[in-house]
């Protein structure tokens, strides 16, 4: 799997998930950093972390 880093631009190949950004239509989107930007970024949250929104 492959990525573009949020902070610098350039595709990796070992992409870190930094966060996950939900949408109202389809699937959220989840947000990498490269391994030495990864550091730079506070993490979370990821999507295994998100609860489904509660209805009711």
């Amino acid at each position: 799997m492959s990525a573009v880093c949020l902070h610098c631009q350039r595709e990796t190949v070992a992409p870190v998930a930094v966060g996950h950004v939900e949408r109202v239509n389809g699937p959220g989107v989840t947000l990498y950093a490269c391994p030495d930007h990864a550091p730079l970024f506070i993490v979370g949250p990821v999507p295994n972390e998100v609860a489904p929104p509660q209805r009711g």
